[in-house]
């Protein structure tokens, strides 16, 4: 990608497929000495991510965070405030937002606007407290599947703030890697929206759509259909390694001008963020029945954090 070169890992994951120096740090302290380090990328379980976030804003680096990595409104909006001090921009790895295609993105919507996401993604079942993925009952605490919570996060790019979140169903059994949960949020523009997510079905769905009296849009297994003054328009689906190139472009973009990212901006996870907290407090006691709560695991004694930097 123009403008960035992926230089080094520190403890890359076995699998990870990238290109260049495998292993270039013996610890997290070196790379943060790193002066020629200006964006630090993880791929890594929440707490680790904050945690280790914090310090990189702190030495003065560009921080992509993946994912919805914090648990409540007040840790965003603490981390937000480093990086608008430190001077550093600060990003969430949520690649479905480049899916939209400018028009569409730049779009508005009525307060009549109805949405829904509705996301199937089977996990096998794991030992209690464990997710097969990560090992760790804080991954086991996202019941709420990967590409859930990027379409919640989606939506709420569209219709903005929610105003009030209900909950039901709320559910992550002990010994499975996942569970089930289903919604309803009301916007503070009006619009509303319904959400079912589910690690238990065998049935693989990912659907979301956004319906207007005079727009649409509806996502399906990739494919992209708007509908509005000019009709439908099928639009090329692009895939997520592409759309996570986009990310990075993004972000390379405002380390060289000094402005916020455009669509990864961290302080956008806010919306998404409002309606996963009440789930994060719920599960926190349970921790998937390990009786242990996600934060009190301490990240260093269980994951390998993933970092990779890019010089620009």
């Amino acid at each position: 990608m123009d403008g960035a070169e992926f230089r080094g890992a520190l403890q890359q994951s076995p699998g990870t497929g990238l290109s260049g120096p495998a292993a270039e740090y013996l610890s997290w302290e070196q790379l943060l000495r790193d002066s020629t380090v200006q964006l630090v990328s993880f791929c890594a379980p929440g707490s680790t991510q904050r945690r280790l976030a914090r310090q990189a804003l702190e030495a003065g680096k560009a921080v992509l965070l993946e994912g919805v990595a914090t648990h409540s409104t007040a840790e965003l909006d603490q981390l937000v405030a480093l990086s608008e001090q430190a001077g550093q921009p600060a990003g969430a790895m949520l690649p479905h937002r480049y899916c939209l295609p400018p028009d569409v993105w730049h779009g508005r919507w009525r307060s009549s606007a109805t949405a829904t996401v509705t996301v199937s993604r089977y996990r096998p079942p794991a030992p209690p407290g464990q997710c097969p993925q990560c090992g760790t009952a804080e991954a086991l605490s996202r019941l709420f599947t990967r590409p859930g919570t990027h379409y919640l996060d989606l939506v709420c790019q569209l219709l903005g703030p929610p105003a009030d979140v209900h909950v039901e169903g709320l559910q992550g059994p002990e010994g499975s890697a996942g569970g089930r949960v289903a919604g309803v949020v009301r916007f503070a523009s009006g619009g509303v929206l319904s959400f079912s997510l589910t690690c238990e079905s065998p049935t693989r769905i990912e659907r979301v759509a956004v319906l207007d009296v005079d727009q649409s849009l509806v996502i399906e297994d990739g494919r992209l259909v708007t509908d509005g003054a000019d009709g439908p328009v099928d639009r090329p689906a692009l895939h997520l390694p592409e759309l996570r190139t986009e990310v990075y472009r993004d972000m390379t973009e405002a380390i060289r001008t000094g402005r916020p990212p455009h669509r990864c901006r961290l302080s956008r996870t806010r919306a998404v963020t409002m309606i996963l907290e009440p789930m994060h407090r719920q599960l926190a006691t349970t921790s998937g029945g390990s009786g242990q709560s996600a934060e009190a695991i301490p990240p260093e004694d269980i994951h390998r954090p993933y970092v990779d930097r890019r010089p620009l």
